[in-house]
């Protein structure tokens, strides 16, 4: 694969623009969507899923999409095409992940039949697209990532490119947690949907500018035939077990877990947090979330010197820390507690804090596994990219999953929404002490 241009980085970073806002907003708004705020039911809102059913299937759709990304990230990496081996599985994902991604917000049960916890049928339903939008996703967005690892050269430059990516992908946050509450006022959830799914087309742009060779040759017979490569294929479950048992990633894997499930447990949750315990209209919502996501590329400024002078994994720290003291702070919010500052207010400056968090958060699950792959690769002459980010997936997908089935049975609490800071906050925590043993993201050797 060609290494690309400087100029080319911004075209192959907003790949990820799309892509992750259709991933997020389903990760934010499905639970929203089935299973609204007790602010709306009491305006009249539906109930569509029973909670128990909502969170079985939720679970079981995102541990069956993670068993599945083993299986694409080992045909991406010895793919055999002669459109080379990443951008043939990303244009197959692209047009049936946004199809999916509609239907899923259509369930056959509505109505009188729904009852006033909803109907079980709606439960399956959704379990059943969301596993088929999270398969089309994997299918778009592995050989993506995957080519990270080869399209730049160095350490710096993966965690500029990585930037990039974040700053883009703040552009869909911006779309999920800002414009789209407020759109929701105007058009309802549907109506939004439809009208920001052009946002997918955002993947064009890495399909320009990754530039990949046949790996078919043609023989003298004229008969075309797999070219022989330099590396033989590694077979599927040895690259699962080379992958598992790498000790770096091992440690990444691990703080990877618990702040990913902190970070999926708190935005799946805003929405219920400033509803019903800071009683915040859906406006005020999406101008409070503007605060945290509006200073993201400011901050990732910020990181990039950081990572030049102390190391990526020493910025990483920080953030970690930072998020978990914003997280413990949300409870101060609650409208019960009569704090002199309005929860509003309170919101606006603790997501002002958070957002050098926030953009830390988006770019090293990019920085760190594209790192990790490029040293085995240049170790082995084994560049098993596509493997690394599947793996990275399927603990993404489970604890993902895993933090959204949690919170849905925590909100049948009274008080379990005044929980969610906190609970974001102690995972932030841990994934800080595990990180400390990770050997990489160093400062760079010119600081």
């Amino acid at each position: 694969m060609k290494q690309i241009k400087k100029w080319q980085e911004p075209l192959y970073a907003i790949g990820g623009f799309g892509p992750g806002f259709l991933y997020q907003i389903a990760l934010t708004y499905l639970l929203y969507y089935y299973r609204p705020a007790i602010s709306l039911v009491d305006k009249g809102a539906l109930v569509l899923a029973p909670a128990v059913g909502y969170a079985a299937g939720m679970l079981v759709a995102r541990i069956l999409d993670g068993l599945v990304d083993i299986p694409i990230a080992h045909w991406t990496d010895n793919m055999k095409s002669r459109w080379g081996r990443r951008r043939p599985m990303m244009l197959m994902g692209m047009i049936p992940a946004a199809i999916v991604f509609i239907f899923m917000w259509y369930p056959p049960v509505t109505g009188p039949a729904l009852g006033a916890n909803g109907h079980w049928a709606n439960a399956l339903y959704i379990a059943v697209m969301s596993s088929l939008f999270f398969f089309f996703y994997t299918l778009m967005t592995v050989p993506y990532l995957a080519s990270l690892s080869e399209i730049v050269k160095d350490e710096n430059s993966r965690v500029r490119v990585a930037s990039w990516q974040t700053f883009f992908n703040t552009g869909s946050y911006v779309l999920v947690y800002v414009l789209a509450p407020i759109l929701f006022d105007k058009f309802g959830v549907r109506g939004t949907i439809w009208l920001l799914l052009p946002c997918i087309l955002s993947f064009i742009g890495p399909l320009l500018v990754i530039k990949e060779e046949s790996t078919l040759q043609t023989n003298p017979s004229g008969t075309i035939q797999s070219i022989n490569l330099s590396q033989k294929d590694v077979p599927i479950w040895q690259s699962f077990k080379m992958t598992m048992t790498n000790k770096t990633f091992g440690i990444y894997a691990l703080s990877l877990a618990t702040f990913f499930f902190g970070l999926q447990f708190f935005l799946g949750g805003i929405s219920f947090m400033a509803l019903d315990m800071m009683g915040l209209t859906q406006t005020q919502l999406g101008t409070m979330n503007a605060a945290a996501f509006a200073p993201v590329p400011i901050m990732l400024l910020i990181f990039n010197y950081i990572a030049r002078k102390k190391g990526a994994k020493w910025g990483f720290q920080l953030a970690l820390l930072i998020f978990a003291a914003v997280m413990a702070g949300f409870p101060l919010a609650w409208t019960k507690f009569n704090f002199p500052l309005s929860p509003y207010l309170i919101g606006m400056i603790l997501g002002a804090i958070g957002s050098f968090s926030i953009g830390v958060f988006f770019t090293i699950p990019y920085a760190f596994p594209a790192q990790i792959a490029a040293n085995e690769a240049a170790e082995t002459g084994k560049n098993r990219a596509g493997m690394f980010f599947a793996v990275q997936g399927l603990i993404n997908q489970f604890v993902g999953s895993l933090a959204g089935s949690i919170l849905a049975l925590l909100l049948t609490w009274k008080y379990g929404v005044v929980a969610i800071g906190p609970i974001a906050g102690l995972a932030c925590i841990a994934s800080f002490i595990f990180i400390r043993k990770y050997p990489l993201g160093k400062p760079s050797p010119k600081s």
